[in-house]
């Protein structure tokens, strides 16, 4: 995760055939600790199948902000987690759960009973691998499945310094530490700093003397124009890590994050067709993407509707010559060929633009944001479609202007 800019997906529950086609395509996953103890046995069949055959790291998150929100309603995932971590009250029904809340007690439970689950993740039932084995198609042995690549313990997400929530993420960590020497692990723990903007998420990250992190700014979103001066908050919050020889791994991060790289990113992890960004409010109703169409120039995704108007009239904007589009029509892909573009699109988008100079990347944004209004003028569709088309390039410019800062 920490290596030559590293390229992980989040792993969804209808995500293995995709996964399982295109491992080639990502460098490892990001197993969502709700997925992991809610389909318990069928997510480690499928995991560590696919790490038997490939070698693929993976880590689990325990997306341990949800407990920081009430949950009036529960999903039966949300309530195998709590289990999970040994403390099924930690999902509140009744109140918005406080700092105080989290005694030693509660933490040294919570540490131990992750740590635990990272550790025990790679025992499965034999039945369960085989099933899992027989459909890559391939030999697959038992003995060659990894257990995951590290263990991030529990974090909460820090409002304000002033909060208390970073002592309770500070105690987590500690507890961890503690229990992991125990068990002779403490070398696999990387610590998550997740705040609530990017300044705060630099205060933290400045006051742990950890060689690797990994980030989560809530609700970073790469599109929004009025996100500029956040955007250009991350990128300094980055130089300022990379400054003191501090590798980052976002845990959410689209196409910027790797524009980032040259700024101290190594690299960071998406959704399969969505999870750019990530609000840790959201966390209780995420749910699977809508079928939407990744367009390479304009590195996101837009509605098939308004891709497939583009490209009829404006092919050379939106044909991907990927091996799922050929160059053809966007509505011609079914939900996995989505799916599995967008897999393919950012897989090249890393190959081309990694190493480009920055000079050529604003270059080439503006050259790119310049054709997209100078086609939309010409578009003929009706008005709703036309505003939905001009909502889609705006962030290139917006880009552009970060990494000038930033360079």
């Amino acid at each position: 995760m920490f290596n030559r800019f590293q390229h992980f997906l989040s792993y969804g529950s209808t995500d293995q055939q995709t996964v399982r086609e295109l491992s080639e395509y990502f460098d490892g996953l990001i197993v969502p600790g709700t997925i992991a103890a809610f389909q318990a046995e069928g997510t480690k069949g499928f995991v560590l199948t696919l790490s038997a055959r490939s070698n693929d790291p993976y880590v689990i998150d325990s997306r341990f902000p949800l407990f920081q929100n009430r949950l009036p309603s529960p999903k039966k995932s949300h309530l195998m987690l709590a289990d999970v971590m040994g403390v099924p009250t930690l999902v509140n029904r009744h109140a918005t759960p406080r700092p105080t809340d989290f005694d030693d007690e509660m933490v040294q439970t919570i540490a131990r009973a992750w740590v635990d689950f990272n550790v025990g993740f790679e025992s499965v039932q034999m039945k369960t691998f085989d099933k899992y084995a027989s459909r890559l198609k391939e030999q697959v042995l038992p003995q060659d499945r990894q257990d995951p690549a590290f263990v991030l313990p529990p974090y909460t997400m820090v409002g304000e310094i002033s909060d208390g929530w970073a002592e309770v993420s500070e105690s987590l960590w500690a507890a961890s530490c503690q229990y992991a020497d125990t068990k002779g692990v403490r070398s696999k723990l990387r610590r998550v700093v997740a705040a609530s903007s990017s300044t705060v998420w630099n205060e933290l990250a400045s006051a742990v003397d950890d060689e690797e992190v990994v980030a989560w700014v809530s609700g970073l979103d790469e599109f929004k124009v009025n996100s500029e001066a956040e955007l250009i908050a991350y990128g300094q919050a980055l130089q300022n890590s990379q400054s003191r020889d501090q590798s980052v791994f976002a845990l959410y991060g689209g196409f910027l994050s790797v524009l980032l790289s040259r700024h101290g990113l190594n690299g960071s992890s998406h959704g399969i067709g969505f999870g750019e960004h990530r609000d840790w409010v959201e966390l209780p109703s995420s749910g699977a993407p809508p079928a939407r169409y990744y367009v390479p120039k304009l590195h996101r995704y837009i509605g098939v509707d308004v891709a497939e108007i583009l490209w009829r009239q404006f092919p050379e904007l939106i044909a991907c010559s990927c091996g799922e589009c050929e160059g053809g029509s966007p509505s011609a892909l079914d939900y996995h060929g989505l799916m599995k573009h967008s897999v393919r699109a950012r897989a090249a988008e890393i190959e081309m633009w990694l190493n480009m100079p920055t000079a050529a990347v604003v270059d080439q944004l503006t050259t790119d944001s310049q054709s997209f209004k100078s086609a939309i003028s010409r578009l003929s569709a009706p008005s709703k479609v036309i505003r939905r088309a001009e909502d889609s390039y705006t962030h290139l410019g917006m880009w552009a202007r970060v990494m000038t800062v930033l360079d």
